[in-house]
């Protein structure tokens, strides 16, 4: 059986490809870390950053800085351009591109010479059998042949030597105070006192310097690799600790519930006792009420027809017996007329002091840790950290005043703390950190550790102090949207490449791939609590679904008006089980469930409310509220989750609380819109209050924003991802 081409082959496309435009090299210049581009993709790199300013490899994200902001200054990558020669002549040899003589140019090649390093067709090949003198020691294989023995069949002899300009000779000698290639006739007029070498005798001493300088590196690989397994174990444990976790929280509110519920009977049952008790007097109450109104008005009636009708005989005759009777019922009927109260007061309730108690317990005692969890012990009496981010607990000392020492693990810095007598032994002791982040502490207490410690404390700022950047994420072709999966890694769609994963420095960790799905340009991305990924497609009119990995589970939509049909779907957003899709060209908003199944429609096109003009982006607050930029209409609309209007924020305009072409919102405890036109974020309250608004003078054109659970703001920028 005939062999497969060499496996070597299969590698020559990737290495020919740059892996900035993804094209072949032009003209490949060679980093200082050793990584190669395109010349171009390299100053288009660049001057993404002032001049001077370093810019970091796409590859290893070393900074380097361009020489005199020209790329020509940079090294050629010389054998990138004879493996694109090596890359060619394999695509020849297999078909892949047509094959004509190189001799002749007369006619399609179908053998290749090795020593003449040419395809050549069938006239030449019978030139070289038939001038053996010339031609006797070339060797010869035909196209079939190539493909079997792959690429060591067109290999050919390093290129000569490239000739000096200023002498016209090959450069053969290497000096090595200028460190560069010279001639003959170079060492005699500009490089007399110099040392040199030829470069037949310096190499040998080169590739041993080379080799023996590469030795250490390799020696770390075992220790790197150790450190990434471990590193991968330790996130295996995290997730492992995360369901474990999930399982306990689970249960033991499962088991508040079921005490609840218990509560919930028994209280109810008490309370249909109690009020059955008092209904079952007033009932009695009621009926005997009911008989002395109902004769009285008896004897009512035969008085005044007795009057009426009788004779003057007759009442004369009955008299007595009427007065006796009226005197006596209005002596029974005034005691019940004089006490009209029921018997029972509508004074039934019940008092749920335990409620309030158990949402402060709740509020106060549920939280996640890092480290150790904070427990009472001999020392501590309680410690908790209140919405202020203020660490406050309470210790004591058997030798008088406790010294209480802080360092902070981000930053390793110490300082010592005031601690304040409250009454018998006990100090308080207060600790507020300064700067916003997240802050690991270890506090000790005459030299050991307090339980709890270290601990965790995340200090916040409001949105009124948003003002510069803190950093930028790069090496995003055209990001637009942006959404946090569960492990705070940072989901961005790029509109002409890929779906991106970052973790929380901004370095990226893997993608989706158009490559492999297909896309036609990606923009909307949302996240469900199972850490499935939706993304939109506005070309192909489509939603897709993924898992975490990136495997795609299932898709939603063709172009078109109808129930099952998108056009142009933009943001997307997830609450529960349910997925909202702004369809943009269709101006409405469509329901999916988390399966992709089409369940209803908000909104039709207009500019009323609950009409949409272009919505670009929506969002969904822990309160069920829906939020949509409605771009054309300049404001973001409010709605229920079935689509009732509530509110309308904002209008058109460059004002202070205007907006203008509203393209991505975030809802937090307020909400953050990207004003397009506007170049900043603007933020209002939920009710529609505006705030502030930041970006100006660092971000163009926002699109997407997105915050993260410390506070940080992210937003999309032309070409970046620039977070405040």
């Amino acid at each position: 059986m005939a062999e497969g081409p060499d496996p070597v082959v299969a590698d020559l496309e990737q290495e020919v490809t740059c892996g900035i435009c993804h094209d072949r090299y032009q003209e490949p210049k060679l980093l200082p870390c050793c990584h190669y581009y395109c010349k171009q993709c390299i100053f288009t790199l660049s001057s993404r950053y002032r001049p001077n300013q370093p810019f970091p490899c796409p590859d290893c994200r070393e900074p380097t800085i361009l020489p005199d902001n020209n790329p020509d200054r940079l090294p050629t990558a010389f054998f990138i351009n004879r493996m694109k020669a090596l890359h060619s002549r394999m695509e020849k040899a297999h078909g892949k591109l047509e094959t004509t003589c190189e001799v002749c140019s007369g006619g399609k090649a179908t053998a290749f010479c090795r020593q003449c390093v040419q395809f050549i067709c069938e006239k030449c090949v019978e030139s070289h059998q038939r001038m053996k003198a010339v031609f006797g020691t070339h060797i010869v294989s035909t196209l079939d042949e190539l493909k079997q023995g792959g690429v060591k069949e067109l290999t050919f002899e390093n290129p000569p030597p490239p000739k000096c300009e200023d002498h016209e000779e090959p450069k053969k000698i290497f000096c090595f105070d200028c460190d560069k290639l010279i001639c003959r006739d170079c060492v005699v007029f500009d490089h007399r006192d110099h040392k040199s070498e030829f470069v037949k005798k310096a190499v040998p001493a080169t590739r041993k310097k080379l080799t023996e300088h590469l030795s250490p590196l390799k020696n770390l690989l075992p220790d790197l690799s150790t450190a990434v397994n471990q590193v991968k174990g330790t996130k295996q444990k995290i997730q492992a600790q995360k369901e474990l976790t999930e399982r306990q929280v689970n249960a033991k509110f499962q088991e508040l519930h079921d005490i609840l519920d218990r509560c919930k009977v028994r209280v109810l049952q008490e309370s249909s006792a109690l009020a059955d008790s008092k209904m079952e007097k007033l009932t009695v109450q009621e009926k005997g009420l009911d008989l002395s109104l109902g004769t009285a008005r008896s004897l009512i009636d035969f008085v005044e027809r007795t009057l009426e009708n009788a004779s003057d005989e007759e009442l004369i005759t009955m008299q007595e017996q009427v007065v006796s009777r009226i005197d006596a019922e209005v002596v029974k009927r005034g005691k019940e007329a004089a006490n009209p109260d029921p018997v029972e007061k509508d004074d039934f309730g019940v008092q749920v002091f335990v409620c309030e108690d158990l949402k402060k317990l709740c509020e106060n005692n549920v939280f996640v840790y890092e480290g150790k969890p904070i427990v009472k012990g001999d020392g501590i009496k309680t410690a908790k950290v209140d919405k202020c981010s203020k660490l406050i607990f309470y210790c004591g000392s058997k030798r008088g005043k406790p010294q209480v020492l802080l360092k902070t693990l981000s930053d390793d810095t110490s300082q010592e703390l005031q601690a304040v007598p409250v009454r018998g032994g006990v100090y308080s002791v207060e600790y507020t950190p300064r700067v916003r982040g997240r802050h690991h502490l270890l506090i000790s207490v005459d030299d050991q550790p307090i339980p709890g410690s270290p601990s965790s404390v995340l200090v916040k700022i409001p949105p009124t102090k948003l003002d510069k950047p803190v950093r930028v994420i790069r090496g995003i072709n055209e990001p637009l949207y942006m959404a946090f999966n569960s492990s705070e890694e940072l989901i961005v769609t790029d509109y002409s490449g890929d779906v991106l994963v970052f973790d929380k420095k901004g370095e990226q960790i893997r993608s989706i791939s158009e490559s492999k799905h297909g896309f036609g340009s990606i923009s909307g991305v949302a996240v469900d609590k199972e850490d499935n990924i939706y993304v939109s497609d506005s070309i192909k009119h489509c939603v897709y679904k993924f898992n975490k990995r990136g495997d795609l589970l299932k898709t939603f939509g063709t172009r078109g008006s109808g129930p099952k049909e998108l056009n142009y779907p933009r943001g997307i957003a997830v609450a529960g089980d349910q997925v909202f899709v702004c369809d943009q060209s269709n101006h409405r908003v469509q329901v999916l469930t988390t399966e992709l199944e089409p369940v209803k429609q908000i909104g039709s096109e207009g500019t009323g409310n609950e009409h949409f003009n272009g919505p670009e982006d929506v969002a969904v607050d822990n309160e069920q509220m829906v939020y949509v930029t409605d771009y054309n209409n300049h404001r973001v609309q409010v709605l229920t989750m079935d689509g009732r209007f509530i509110r309308s924020i904002g209008k058109k305009g460059s004002g202070q609380g205007d907006l203008s072409g509203p393209r991505g919102v975030c809802v937090t405890g307020f909400v953050y819109v990207a004003d397009y036109y506007n170049n900043r974020v603007s933020v209002f309250t939920k009710d529609g209050q505006f705030v502030t608004s930041f970006g100006n003078g660092h971000i163009t054109f926002p699109f997407g924003v997105t915050v993260d659970s410390d506070g940080f703001v992210y937003v999309r920028s032309n070409g970046s991802v620039v977070v405040f």
